[in-house]
């Protein structure tokens, strides 16, 4: 498994983790992914950062990170070289993109002498990825490659399961089929039909018609899904991983906005370029701010001379919508907002430029990595808060209730100070 994959695993089994007590046979993982998690909410992508006690800890939080964690991953993170301890809790990085957070969360995990009951629970979601696999198969795949005993082999899989590494559903003859929510990310025609043949012919005609808007558009509300598909349909297809439903929210309100998984996959391995959800965390604020802000608080008009603005360095507004809608970005230090003085109104300046560059490719021209073939027997489909598409589609398939949102004005006090 290359490093960058190895990483994004890393960092999503760790979000998976933080939802589950006592979990002792994968503390590795979770030590690497926070560190990684942590790596990046620290870091701008092209310049140093440095960064007062106040400020760490509020990324502590942020990336959640427990009290009695935090020096275990600063140590870590000063071990590999990538931090600088200084006086008084202070810290300061050196610019890292996305692309080297995942590689560097992959070394420390290496380092960490993990067992290999944590390397088998890594391939495990990754070789399903591709395409969904019987319990059979995958159980002697995993056992051999990792000498497993069969009892440990069957341990893994029920852990998996428990926490959500992967996901099954059961067949007629009682056995299990695996999956997991990346499966659409990657070579999506060939699933996307497999799809397809077990529907009713009008649900997918429904479904040609929406792939055939996302394509063009990138990203569209929920509202506006259910539209096409209804409400029953879509959360089939949801899932199953077909569709990303990413959350935003502000003081006023919620909007959840729809997403192919493929959307990123021009423009590399949409699993790995934004393992993080920055940029899709991105694309639903900025989508939400050109059609839900109203002038009077910073509507949206100008997207690529907006952007344009930011990738190459400067600050955008002053604009309320600014301060208001774009919370998570800043506390992950994607942006970073300026108050002006005597107003209610904020500049933001982008941290991290890759991000905001490929949000903007997805907004700009769509998922182009396939084109929508309609009529065809070959189907080729192509802010103060932000929940991603694993976590909504996992909650959506075991109706668990979403994380409790924190007030976050605090942290934000502690940022804009």
């Amino acid at each position: 498994m290359e490093k960058r994959t190895e990483g994004a695993w890393v960092i999503n089994h760790t979000k998976k983790l933080l939802d589950v007590r006592d979990t002792p046979d994968f503390e590795d993982i979770e030590v690497a992914g926070k560190c990684g998690v942590f790596l990046s909410n620290l870091a701008a992508s092209d310049e140093q950062s440095d960064l007062n006690s106040d400020k760490v800890s509020a990324i502590a939080k942020v990336s959640n990170i427990k009290k009695t964690e935090i020096e275990t991953i600063k140590n870590k993170l000063a071990e590999a070289r990538l931090i600088e301890l200084g006086n008084n809790g202070s810290i300061s990085v050196l610019g890292i993109t996305t692309s080297t957070v995942l590689s560097h969360t992959s070394d420390i995990f290496t380092n960490c002498n993990p067992s290999n009951f944590q390397k088998a629970a890594l391939e495990l979601a990754d070789n399903i990825s591709d395409l969904p696999k019987g319990e059979k198969i995958l159980n002697e795949y995993i056992s051999d490659t990792y000498s497993l005993s069969k009892t440990s082999t069957s341990d893994l899989m029920l852990q998996s399961e428990e926490i959500g590494f992967i996901d099954y559903e059961t067949l007629d003859d009682k056995s299990k089929f695996y999956f997991n929510g990346n499966l659409f990310k990657r070579e999506n025609v060939i699933k996307t039909n497999a799809v397809l043949s077990s529907l009713k012919s009008e649900e997918t005609k429904k479904i040609t018609e929406l792939d055939g808007l996302l394509t063009s558009k990138g990203c569209i509300t929920l509202e506006k899904a259910k539209s096409f598909l209804g409400e029953q349909l879509l959360s089939k297809l949801q899932s199953i991983g077909m569709y990303d439903f990413n959350e935003v929210s502000n003081s006023k309100e919620t909007k959840t906005f729809v997403t192919k998984p493929s959307a990123f996959s021009k423009y590399g391995n949409p699993f790995e370029e934004d393992a993080l959800d920055l940029a899709k965390a991105f694309v639903s604020s900025l989508y939400y701010g050109i059609n839900f802000s109203t002038s009077g608080r910073g509507k949206i008009t100008m997207l690529k001379a907006l952007m344009r603005r930011l990738v190459n360095g400067y600050e955008v507004g002053p604009a309320t919508a600014i301060g208001e809608d774009y919370k998570l970005l800043e506390l992950k230090r994607v942006i970073q907002l300026r108050p002006e003085a005597g107003t209610s109104m904020y500049y933001m300046r982008l941290l991290k430029k890759d991000v905001g560059a490929l949000a903007i490719q997805v907004l700009e021209f769509g998922d182009t990595s396939e084109q929508t073939v309609v009529n065809s027997n070959i189907y080729s489909g192509s802010v103060t808060n932000y929940v991603g598409p694993e976590q909504k589609r996992y909650a959506n398939r075991k109706k668990q209730n979403l994380q409790s949102k924190k007030s976050v004005a605090e942290l934000l006090r502690t940022f804009r100070s």
